[in-house]
């Protein structure tokens, strides 16, 4: 069995859904009726292995990338916020706010964008959108603010959606000092 293979079998409702051939026995919840179903082994012959395809995974820099960045962004707020908060004005507060807001915006967009592009590759979803939906399903309808982006936006780049998200936030986070916070 190859790490990257999927095994697809039917969920009560009668979808054929797929999970990870190394989650055999263990439940999972269908993204339709939201059922669980219990993952068959792979020499089921219903649920026979599915590989993933080639252009499933993006690259692991990119990965190493977000997860160094969302590392570093919340390390920084940790320090500012938790260790050196004294030593700062609110003016300087807010003026160190991207050097960690950024980061993990970045860092968190990435890892999401990977996830829902991987839902394309592997056939659970045919369009970034209907991803969402089916994340939105499954964490529950706040999560729609956050995947916003990806619902406006098109692309099949995890890159380019960090970095859309992270300019979508910059302009909410200078609206929110400018106009909420003009004094400070």
């Amino acid at each position: 069995m190859n790490p990257g293979q999927q095994v697809e079998f039917h969920a009560s409702c009668g979808h054929l859904i797929s999970a990870p051939a190394d989650r055999a026995g263990q439940a999972v919840r269908c993204p339709y009726c939201h059922q669980v179903a219990t993952v068959p082994p792979p020499d089921v012959p219903y649920a026979s292995p599915v590989p993933v395809p080639a252009g499933a995974a993006e690259p692991i820099v990119l990965t190493a990338l977000y997860l160094t960045a969302l590392i570093g962004g919340i390390v920084g707020a940790g320090l500012i916020y938790l260790v050196m908060f004294d030593e700062f004005s609110e003016s300087e507060l807010i003026t160190v706010t991207p050097l960690w807001f950024f980061p993990v915006v970045f860092g968190l967009y990435g890892f999401v964008s990977q996830r829902l592009l991987r839902r394309i590759a592997t056939g659970r979803a045919r369009s970034l959108s209907e991803a969402a939906r089916l994340t939105i399903d499954l964490a529950g309808h706040w999560a729609a603010l956050v995947l916003f982006p990806f619902l406006v936006l098109k692309w099949r780049s995890s890159l380019l959606v960090s970095l859309a998200a992270a300019g979508f936030w910059a302009v909410l986070l200078w609206l929110f000092f400018n106009l909420l916070f003009p004094t400070l």
